[in-house]
């Protein structure tokens, strides 16, 4: 699967490594994420290897997850490897304001293959991770249409930055099409408004229409005043949360934002390049696009960090004919571009697309076919390679009562997700989720069937010991 080398000595890693003293060293002086210092479960990667994670003692995990639905196409995949090494023989690091032939390939195989046949895509700025290009997109959004606000879903989640470019100096200005010798601020700079609309019903809501959500949003824009909205922020189906709204919900809200006049925002981080089947998350609804899509992850397979904001053509031609003081350092790094073109060249050549549609029924039919004999199995939705399956109670409610508003309180161990987690790891398979009754099904695309039927039944016994645990109480 890899054409990186395989003996210790050469990854860095000798016969002698210690990796109690690492432990040491890391639980002294790394500050981590989500677990407090006394819960922290401390794993050992020794290396990554095709769809596996590698411990020290030579044991693997089946990534059933693609790690955080982030490693799409594997690990260490052997043209997105060798891209990477063919960029290092030529480039470090080169800033945004000189040009190199990565970026340019990078560019064009977005906008031109990615997207073929995508008449809407104009332009795309490359940027070090999902969050930056979130930012980027909510700056471009309330530049572009001189608004404040900014609607976002309940649920969601799209990053961790916060507060950069509230600091004195150089924070996003833009001098506009219309007056080169003026300057402005992001509308509504310092804070901007940021309103919440609900999150979408379920997958297989069966009720009536329009659906709620719609019409609670469309009265909280009545509310808020469509003059002020520059833009709406939504996920095809939410990464942290795995939720997968009806197939009338993006399409109708798309039809809100056309009537009241403001922007869509698609963030395509998780779901694009494949994830849910097509190319990109919103083609799976005929007649949307978007005005301004972000993407990561899936760009290239989390090789390097990266996020990128696809722009409406219109709107490109928009911020070209402006000074917009935005650049970051890594922006379009080398490497990273470098990344992206061994990626998508790869998708291309191997119809990846394809091998997603035919893997992805593979995969749901025997996913529904196992989960059905699991009375806590209350749901399962999803489309091409990314399933949530929602985990409930003898009474049909979810487990954790707080579901998807959890707070992450008390003691985690014993949430369902983590329970799942522990059991198939036990078995040589990673998988778990991150809300308490959610687990996110989400193999790499290089997976095989064989390794599919590997995961499912080590996932199948997870459950009946979340099952067996309950009755024990």
């Amino acid at each position: 699967m890899s054409s990186a080398p395989t003996d210790s000595s050469a990854r860095g890693v000798t016969p002698e490594t210690d990796w109690a003293v690492l432990e040491g060293w890391d639980r002294a002086y790394y500050l981590h994420a989500v677990q407090a210092q006394a819960e922290f479960a401390y794993l050992p990667i020794e290396r990554t290897d095709g769809n596996y994670l590698v411990l020290p003692d030579g044991s693997r995990l089946l990534d059933f997850q693609s790690q955080l639905i982030s490693d799409s196409m594997g690990h260490r995949h052997p043209r997105v490897h060798a891209e990477i090494v063919r960029a290092m023989e030529r480039y470090g690091h080169v800033f945004f304001g000189l040009a190199t032939d990565y970026r340019a390939r990078a560019a064009k195989l977005v906008i031109e293959d990615a997207l073929a046949g995508e008449e809407w895509a104009g332009r795309v700025r490359i940027l070090a991770s999902g969050s930056e290009a979130v930012e980027n997109s909510l700056a471009m959004a309330r530049h572009f249409t001189g608004r404040p606000v900014i609607l976002t879903q309940e649920h969601s989640y799209h990053g961790l930055t916060m507060g950069t470019t509230r600091l004195r100096g150089y924070r996003g200005q833009l001098s506009p099409v219309d007056d080169a010798r003026a300057s402005r601020d992001i509308p509504g700079f310092p804070g901007g408004g940021i309103v919440e609309i609900p999150a979408p019903e379920f997958h297989d809501y069966e009720g009536p229409r329009p659906l709620p959500s719609l019409e609670q949003t469309r009265a909280i824009i009545e509310d808020v005043g469509p003059e002020r909205i520059a833009g709406v922020i939504t996920e095809a189906m939410f990464g942290a949360a795995g939720l997968l709204p009806p197939d009338d919900y993006l399409v109708g809200l798309r039809e809100l934002s056309r009537e009241y006049d403001f922007l869509w925002i698609a963030v395509e981080v998780l779901t694009g390049f494949g994830r849910l089947g097509e190319w990109f998350g919103y083609q799976c609804y005929p007649g949307i696009e978007p005005d301004l899509m972000v993407i990561g992850k899936g760009l290239n397979g989390c090789a390097l960090p990266c996020g990128a904001v696809v722009t409406r053509k219109d709107i490109g031609e928009w911020f070209e004919r402006a000074r917009w003081w935005s650049g970051s350092t890594h922006d379009a790094h080398p490497l990273v571009c470098a990344s992206i073109v061994g990626n998508i060249e790869a998708m291309l050549a191997d119809d990846v697309i394809g091998t997603v549609k035919r893997l992805g029924a593979y995969l749901e039919r025997n996913l529904r076919a196992m989960t059905a004999r699991h009375a806590c199995v209350g749901r399962v939705s999803g489309k091409g390679m990314y399933y949530a399956v929602d985990l409930v109670g003898d009474d049909g409610r979810p487990i954790v009562p707080d579901d998807r508003s959890t707070l992450f309180l008390g003691e985690l161990s014993n949430h369902p997700n983590n329970v799942i987690a522990q059991e198939c790891a036990a078995r040589g398979v990673f998988l778990g989720g991150f809300v308490p009754n959610t687990i996110k099904v989400a193999p790499p695309f290089t997976i095989s069937e064989a390794e599919i039927d590997v995961g499912l039944d080590v996932f199948d016994s997870a459950l009946t010991e979340l099952a067996g645990r309950a009755t024990r109480g």
